[in-house]
Order: C-alpha cells, then sequence, then structure tokens
C-alpha cells in the first residue's frame, strides 16, 4: 500500500567529512521537504547516419530543496551551525549559541555540513555535504516557524530507515513572543517575517568528481516585513528620513529562547493607503539589513536551550 506523507520522517547529524554520510543523531519534525538531487546530464545527439538522441552522459549534479519546520531550538541550531553564519556557544546549561551573518567564515571546503537522511513511504534518501543558504522564520497561526533553503553536494542510499525518537522540545507559541523596533515595544504588528540569503550556489572543478565540489556563498541580504496598526505618520517620518531602525523578535518558552535581530535596519519600503469600506487601515513595511560596525553584523540569531549539541564549539 502506498504510504502518505506523515508516515515519514527526517534525521539530521553533522558530517565528520564533507560528503560522507552519518547516522541521524537527531530526528527534525518537520512540516514539508522538497530535497532532490538535480541532475544535468548531457543528451549525445551526433548526426551519424540518424536524427535522433544517442543516449546521455554522465554530467553534473547537486541537491538543493526547501524544509519547512516547526522552529525549535535544538534542530534549528543544527541547521545554523551548518549555514555561512560565524558561530559561537557559550554557557554550560542552559547553552547559548549566537550567531551572525559575517561573510568572513565561508573558507572553501571547511563549513561544517549536515547529512540529511528522509524516509518517503519507508524508502530511504540520504542527501550528503548539505548546507543552509536561506533561512525564512515566520508566524502562521500562531505558531513560530522557520523555511530553510538548502543546497548539497549529492544524493546516496546510505540510508535506511529504522525507529524514530520523538523531540521532547515542543513549538513557541503566539503568547511566547515579545517584538522590538528601535529598542521600543511593539504590540501594533503582525505577519511579521524575517528573511535571511546567502545567495549560496553549487560550484563544480574539474576534480574528477560528477557532484558538486563545494557549496559557494555570495552576497548576504536579510530583512524584516511586517503590517502595522496606521495610526499615525510617526513610523513613515523614520522611512522618509531613513533613521536607522533595529527589529527584534524574542521567543522564550521557559529556560529555551530564540532572538532573532536585524541590526542596523533602514526601511526599504512604506506602504498605506485605503482599501475598501470597513477595511482597517493598515501599513505594510520591510527593513533591510545594513551593517552596523558597532554590532559586527548585519543581523544575529541567538538560541538558548537546554541541549548541549556536540559538534558546537
Amino acid at each position: 500500500m502506498v504510504d502518505v506523507a506523515g508516515g515519514g520522517h527526517m534525521g539530521i547529524a553533522f558530517e565528520v567529512t564533507n560528503g560522507t554520510w552519518v547516522t541521524p543523531d537527531i530526528f527534525a519534525p518537520i512540516e514539508s521537504e522538497s530535497l532532490q538531487e538535480v541532475r544535468n546530464d548531457p543528451s549525445r545527439i551526433p548526426i551519424l547516419g540518424r536524427a535522433v538522441r544517442s543516449g546521455t552522459v554522465v554530467g553534473r549534479h547537486h541537491v538543493e530543496g526547501e524544509i519547512v519546520m516547526e522552529a525549535l531550538p535544538t534542530p534549528m541550531a543544527y541547521f545554523l551551525a551548518c549555514s555561512r553564519w560565524a558561530i559561537v556557544k557559550s554557557g554550560i546549561g542552559p547553552f547559548v549559541v549566537t550567531a551572525n551573518d559575517s561573510a568572513l567564515v565561508h573558507q572553501k571546503g571547511t563549513n561544517k555540513s549536515l547529512s540529511i537522511s528522509v524516509s518517503r513511504a519507508g524508502v530511504g534518501f540520504a542527501y550528503l555535504g548539505c548546507h543552509v543558504v536561506g533561512q525564512r522564520f515566520f508566524m502562521e497561526d500562531g505558531v513560530f516557524k522557520v523555511a530553510y533553503q538548502i543546497i548539497g553536494r549529492k544524493e546516496t542510499t546510505d540510508y535506511t530507515p529504522g525507529a524514530v525518537t520523538e523531540p521532547l522540545q515542543t513549538p513557541f507559541a503566539a503568547d511566547e513572543i515579545a517584538v522590538t523596533v528601535a529598542a521600543s515595544s511593539r504590540v501594533d504588528l503582525d505577519s511579521l517575517e524575517f528573511n535571511f540569503d546567502d545567495n549560496g550556489e553549487a560550484r563544480f572543478n574539474h576534480s574528477g568528481l560528477a557532484e558538486a565540489d563545494y557549496v559557494k556563498f555570495g552576497e548576504f541580504t536579510g530583512d524584516a516585513s511586517f503590517e502595522i496598526d496606521f495610526e499615525s505618520k510617526a513610523d513613515y517620518a523614520v522611512w522618509v528620513a531613513q533613521t536607522v531602525q533595529e527589529v527584534k523578535a524574542v521567543f522564550t518558552k521557559g529556560t529555551e529562547a530564540v532572538d532573532i535581530e536585524v541590526h542596523g535596519g533602514l526601511y526599504d519600503s512604506f506602504d498605506v493607503g485605503l482599501a475598501g469600506i470597513g477595511d482597517q487601515v493598515r501599513a505594510s513595511a520591510t527593513i533591510g539589513a545594513a551593517y552596523v560596525a558597532a554590532d559586527t553584523a548585519a543581523a544575529e540569531i541567538v538560541i538558548t536551550l537546554d541541549v548541549d549539541i556536540t559538534g558546537i564549539a
């Protein structure tokens, strides 16, 4: 009988050697995933007495896709550690993982990588040398969620699905968020979303390999977007003046927390208009991340968790 998606699962683990599969360390509760091997096998169509394809030649291939999940601190720390971001762990319980978008941490072949193991209808898929190249944090129906853009080196058949260990963490809820703009508490906004993009791409050298040799990271771009109850021109004036505005969202549950910040933010847009009779007048705003020397980064993510994750220094 064909299985349904609810029977599947995803496991993740840090790789010891980039591109070499490791048994899942934890199982991450996800809502969807679209990981796949992307192949570019050129066709042979020589002029040789017939007008038809003669076959294919093994070409380049790599892994890419998106993972959408509840924003739980432990899986988030794994994915964040395999991004381009600079990571520092401190504390002795709870443990604090601090990351910023520093471009200086990208050195070819040295970034930490993930083995991602997926069970689909009981059939195992393994994606190796995976890195996070984009992160989107958002609230949906009052629950804090995250979508990761993944690029990896190759797919293998290493994973054989087995038993799943259920995580103990539960997602952050609507009453566990606090938002500030320019250090002032804001309770007049919603649809808050953070987008961070490292503009990654799979890179191929003449190395004798068909799979990607490594993942290249490009220019970092980031922003926070939201809608506001429009009651005065105070925010509009800030947009016109291009005053720096730091946006910060903190999610707290017991001793665990996630803190997401856009430093040195500048309004990229501030749109307000009359929608229709009976509609509330609201403004849509986007604040783009910009480098601030005092913060040494344009954006920052701080994860506080009870688990000491081996492999994060």
